[in-house]
């Protein structure tokens, strides 16, 4: 018997209706999914042993299956399989104080971030991306995307236990920014993130730590707004003009750049929320100084704040990385221009799990 999704509304109110339970026996269920971070019934101790094996023999709490976890001290990637057979990947990422925060040579652990994935593959094509390698195979479900989750957060618990207040190490910022375009998979992106945010049978996130990267799918960021889904949004730029970009991004002549940020300016005036801008940096391609004037010029007057991506060597792509001294006179120009920047920290880059390299293994095995 295929066991339904632990937060299949119907089938939970079915099985409440057949086995006599109180509605607080339900909310049990959830604090210990939720609150206690646990993904397995016979580790929800507050349940009853025959409740646990009743609900184990019709639910499953996740919908994926773990094929391989590889880690390093800042990073965690894990290999989903899902039950048609497809992989896909999320990471963790582990965000710690500044040295000088540092005791005892153990610095402390400031936040956890979540890279889901929203698709099977991606079919956006970026040239500096090699999960479009890959191929699209399918979108991932609601219940897909929020098993991502619900395993890191129960990893995290095994790795971390507790904070000084007692509460149990999780998951605080979601980003879309894995395995596909989420808006391209709008519904279940929608549905996921309402888990995300939401406070009874929920991870109670905070809307502003749950972010949607894109590559500028103008008629679904548009559907945002109408949907009033305030979350965070992440525009993957990356270049300054149409020309350009068209070169980097082919869904760029799709949607031209000067309606892109119409678009966005609706979003901004709609839910007052800083746009984060993605910009990698290429050797000889975007990391010119006369680009960044030109991203001055775009952003001066907007809500913005730029992420210059160092891009991440991959051999299976005959682009290289900018070098420090040019990044760092690239972001001179933008800050002396009024935009806030930083130079994003990739995590995971030594091992192929950083951004723009999801699915490199793969890839590899397959002889690509």
């Amino acid at each position: 018997m295929t066991k339904s999704f632990i937060l299949d509304a119907g089938k939970i109110q079915e099985f409440t209706k057949e086995h006599k339970l109180q509605p607080f026996r339900i909310k049990q269920l959830y604090q210990e999914i939720f609150k206690n971070q646990n993904i397995n019934f016979a580790d929800m101790t507050t349940i009853s042993k025959e409740l646990r094996e009743d609900l184990d023999k019709q639910f499953s709490v996740t919908t994926l299956k773990v094929d391989q976890i590889i880690e390093d001290r800042n990073t965690t990637k894990i290999w989903f399989e899902t039950h048609d057979g497809f992989m896909i990947e999320a990471v963790i990422l582990y965000h710690r104080q500044d040295d000088k925060y540092i005791k005892n040579n153990s610095p402390k652990l400031n936040r956890i971030t979540l890279c889901v994935s929203s698709q099977v593959g991606c079919p956006m094509w970026c040239i500096f991306c090699v999960t479009w390698k890959l191929g699209i195979k399918r979108n991932l479900g609601r219940d897909e995307i929020i098993s991502q989750l619900l395993f890191a957060n129960n990893h995290i618990k095994k790795k971390f236990g507790k904070q000084e207040d007692w509460t149990l190490y999780g998951v605080r910022n979601v980003v879309f920014m894995g395995m596909g375009e989420p808006l391209l998979n709008y519904d279940n992106t929608k549905k996921s993130i309402e888990v995300m945010l939401r406070q009874e049978a929920g991870f109670s996130l905070s809307k502003r730590h749950v972010t949607i990267s894109t590559s500028g799918i103008i008629p679904w960021i548009n559907q945002l707004i109408k949907d009033d889904i305030p979350v965070q949004l992440a525009i993957s730029l990356h270049a300054p003009n149409q020309e350009l970009r068209d070169k980097l991004m082919p869904v760029a002549k799709a949607y031209p750049l000067a309606e892109l940020m119409k678009t966005i300016d609706t979003y901004v005036k709609k839910f007052d929320n800083r746009i984060f801008y993605e910009y990698i940096m290429i050797k000889n391609i975007t990391d010119k100084p006369e680009l960044a004037r030109q991203l001055v010029t775009l952003l001066k007057h907007r809500l913005a704040h730029v992420n210059l991506i160092p891009y991440n060597n991959n051999p299976a792509i005959e682009l290289k990385e900018s070098d420090e001294a040019t990044m760092q006179a690239f972001k001179k120009i933008l800050e002396e221009g009024g935009i806030t920047v930083t130079i994003r920290d990739s995590l995971g880059r030594k091992m192929k799990w950083a951004c723009g390299q999801l699915g490199y293994e793969k890839l590899t095995q397959q002889g690509k």
